[in-house]
């Protein structure tokens, strides 16, 4: 990694411009001195007696603006880019350069339409409650690189849209698939039609050949990406690939079945490279829907697979045993705490089988150290779907009766201890042996929120 006295230097020039509307830069930095829990939150969980004196500086992003879009009721939503959903940085990268990554587009819950466009869900969705609403159908799920500079303006200096090999763009509508996708609907409450190369992208990693690897939560699935943006080819689980059977580049069902048993909107969502490149590590959301919802709404037990880059087979799986929701203090808004709205948004290598990992609802975030261990593996037969008790079903003496051991959880670092980091964040990547890039989800303006990024600076290294 490069000194912390290289990396922001000022950006280059844009590359493609872009209507940048409401700039704000805050120029302040604060420093506090926190002390962290001290109780364990589960037996896997390592807390830090106390927590030295930590720096975070918030850097100033572009909001780029998507327009105004108005439902029939008038109601006027601006909308811009949500650019958040993942971070990141290669030691090679020049200074002060973030690459960053937008989900599939605005699109609204069918559940809350009439908290954010004041239309009842009859009107909105047709009675749907677990579709979406997507105001902008065609948007183009998109990669962007920000250099940061010594001013701490982060300047959008890359802009690479995603497309098929027949040069079409790609599009955030799922896949048609026997009701394993939700439902969609245009302003004009009418369905809109699926889109088999259509992705989600919700994590990704750029290779020092300039390709990308980005993880998605339809299928899930995996896709290699192309320096320009096209997609050459997409992993999805074994038994799924007529769900992408028309779709705009090469599909191979080369991920584990039970990857199918992802919950609605809990697919993949972190994704790493090993410094070697040789490898590639996923994690879903949450815990599967194994073998039913009801089992992921409880379960506090997550994959994470060890997957070969060359030739996409599975070399190793993990259990990774998050949180209770019940310690998320920041989240006591007036719903339940249910533990299904613990998630992983994040997960970037620190070396070989060594991850930093963000684990988190809404308002409250924390960031783990772990490494991968003989101890931690799950036997393969826990892939198979028809196996039972399945991993995500058993309380923790079962696991410790088959010898399943959860990865041990080093606290790095907790944003109740950290004032005024921003809710969700999705996004983190490793600028300097003790700094991060850390960036939220603004959910594309939908609430009203912008996108905000800090460089956060640890008292300790986390790379050696």
């Amino acid at each position: 990694m490069q000194g912390l006295s290289a990396i922001f230097a000022p950006g280059a020039g844009l590359r493609r411009s872009f209507g940048l509307a409401g700039m704000v830069v805050l120029i302040f930095s604060q420093f506090f001195s926190a002390a962290l829990p001290q109780q364990q939150s589960d037996a896997a969980t390592e807390f830090k007696p106390r927590e030295p004196r930590a720096s975070v500086m918030p850097v100033s992003m572009p909001n780029l603006s998507l327009g105004v879009v108005i439902f029939p009721n008038g109601k006027a939503i601006n909308l811009s880019v949500g650019s958040g959903s993942s971070a990141f940085r290669t030691p090679n990268d020049p200074p002060g350069r973030v690459w960053l990554l937008t989900d599939r587009g605005p699109n609204i819950d069918c559940a809350e339409t009439r908290r954010l466009i004041g239309l009842e869900n009859e009107q909105a969705c047709a009675g749907n409650r677990s579709g979406r609403v997507l105001p902008l159908p065609g948007f183009v799920p998109s990669i962007y690189a920000a250099d940061i500079g010594t001013d701490n303006v982060a300047r959008i200096n890359v802009f690479i849209p995603l497309k098929g090999k027949s040069g079409k763009p790609l599009s955030g509508r799922s896949p048609q698939g026997n009701g394993r996708y939700e439902s969609a609907y245009g302003i004009d409450s009418k369905p809109v039609p699926p889109d088999p190369s259509g992705i989600d992208p919700e994590a990704f990693v750029r290779l020092s050949d300039g390709t990308f690897w980005i993880a998605e939560e339809f299928g899930p699935s995996l896709l290699h990406v192309a320096a320009d943006g096209t997609v050459l080819k997409r992993l999805v689980p074994q038994g799924l690939q007529a769900d992408f059977k028309d779709a705009d580049y090469d599909v191979l069902p080369t991920l584990p079945a039970i990857m199918r048993l992802r919950a609605p909107n809990r697919g993949f969502e972190g994704l790493a490279l090993s410094p070697d490149e040789k490898h590639l590590y996923v994690m879903m959301q949450g815990p599967l829907a194994n073998p039913d919802l009801e089992t992921f709404r409880r379960s506090r037990h997550l994959r994470l697979w060890k997957i070969a880059r060359d030739s996409g087979e599975v070399v190793g799986q993990y259990l990774h045993q998050v949180d209770d929701a019940a310690s998320f203090t920041a989240d006591q808004d007036g719903r339940e705490r249910v533990q299904s709205r613990v998630v992983v948004s994040e997960i970037v290598a620190l070396g070989n089988d060594h991850l930093l990992m963000l684990e988190r609802i809404d308002r409250h975030s924390r960031l783990y150290s772990v490494r991968l261990n003989a101890e931690n593996a799950v036997p393969a037969l826990f892939d198979n779907p028809d196996y039972g008790p399945g991993l995500e079903w058993m309380e923790t003496d079962q696991l410790e009766r088959r010898g399943l051991v959860p990865m041990n959880k080093v606290l790095v670092l907790d944003s109740e201890q950290v004032p005024g980091l921003p809710a969700k964040i999705e996004g983190v990547a490793i600028m300097g042996p003790s700094e991060l890039v850390v960036i939220n989800d603004n959910d594309f303006g939908v609430d009203g929120v912008r996108t905000q990024m800090f460089r956060v600076t640890l008292p300790e290294p986390l790379i050696r």
